[in-house]
């Protein structure tokens, strides 16, 4: 992540998630000083708008304040954060560059519902679930944890962007702890939209986190986006976008783009088959590769392979990034290259079929 470079943040070194919980027990707890005056009230209203934000993503409201103490838990169970206020309870995953595992978002909302932590019993209609991920996230993985049904009305994504925009950006005051938190995410959020000016020639300087932003783009633009994100390996790993999966006989088809930041010559752009059946992989390996090459001529090269699980049987030949005139990224003509590979791929998946009905 970029760090913020005006002054020392103590944020640049307090990254971890614990820290971050810290600092929404904080604003909660600043959101329940009503009688705050002063600078306080700045950090009382900041708080305020913080839990309004929160709770509208629920399409709900903050209730009336009422002379019921607030009660803010944190680790109780596993849960990072959960408070009650007002009579409405909030139980928030707080979530800074990893995602949500073992079924741990069913889990705690069952803790909270069954009366095992501090909170004690707890009305299913006044808990309102919040994932909240200051990380880069895809909007495929928002979508799938917004939609599960197995933690009753849902637990609803609270990203950085809004974060900034719906709580913290409009806090006047000055201070040192909010501001530098605030100061944090921007620059995380900068970083990550910086990709509008990358520059051609430039592409060792496009950062992780730059990259991840371009995705999140790209994401809205293609066909049937399935993820992207960190893809490990033995040599460091790459981010990887995954788009235009189909299904096929033996196994499956997509496009797949591959990136190490800082290495131009590691901006692939992938023609992927996947084979389950292991008998099956040397044979789907030379099959995709004659179609996708006999569907795309010169646009695309066939890289030596070796049999997987999933395996790249052909590379987009150029490069599919483009340039304007005045060598800044074209985002809307680099999408149409990553459109041509989707038409490439649509040709041999339909060679491909007319072959086994002529077959037939």
């Amino acid at each position: 992540m970029t760090k913020t470079n005006d002054k020392p943040n103590i944020f640049n070194y307090a990254t971890k998630e614990l820290s971050q919980d810290a600092v929404i027990c904080w604003l909660l707890d600043w959101a329940g000083r009503q009688d705050a005056q002063g600078e306080d009230k700045a950090l009382h209203e900041c708080g305020r708008r913080f839990v309004e934000a929160l709770l509208d993503e629920h399409r709900t409201s903050l209730a009336p304040d009422n002379e019921e103490e607030i009660k803010i838990r944190q680790q109780d169970h596993g849960i990072d954060v959960l408070a009650r206020i007002n009579g409405q309870v909030l139980l928030i995953e707080d979530k800074t560059s990893t995602s949500d595992h073992s079924k741990q978002l069913k889990r705690y909302y069952d803790v909270v519902v069954e009366g095992k932590t501090g909170l004690g019993e707890v009305d299913k209609e006044k808990l309102f679930p919040i994932f909240l991920k200051t990380g880069n996230q895809s909007r495929a993985e928002e979508k799938r944890i917004e939609e599960s049904v197995e933690t009753g009305k849902g637990y609803k994504v609270f990203n950085r962007k809004e974060f900034l925009e719906k709580a913290l950006n409009d806090y006047a005051g000055s201070n040192p702890i909010l501001t530098d938190f605030r100061a944090y995410l921007q620059a995380w959020e900068d970083d990550a939209n910086s990709f509008h000016d990358w520059k051609k020639g430039e592409s060792t300087k496009w950062s992780w986190n730059a990259w991840e932003g371009f995705f999140r783009y790209l994401e809205e633009e293609l066909k049937d986006c399935r993820w992207w994100g960190y893809v490990p390996n033995p040599r460091g790993g790459f981010r990887g976008l995954c788009w235009s999966a189909n299904d096929v006989e033996g196994g499956e088809m997509k496009l797949q783009l591959e990136i190490v930041p800082g290495k131009p010559a590691e901006q692939k752009l992938c023609f992927k088959v996947g084979v389950g059946n292991k008998e099956d992989r040397g044979a789907m390996k030379d099959k995709w590769r004659k179609l996708v090459r006999d569907a795309g001529g010169e646009a695309v090269e066939l890289p030596r392979t070796r049999s997987g699980w999933t395996m790249t049987i052909a590379l987009w030949k150029e490069s599919w990034l483009a340039f304007d005139s005045d060598g800044r990224l074209d985002k809307e003509a680099t999408v149409v290259n990553l459109k041509k590979a989707e038409t490439v791929l649509a040709k041999a998946i339909d060679m491909e079929r007319q072959g086994d009905e002529t077959q037939s």
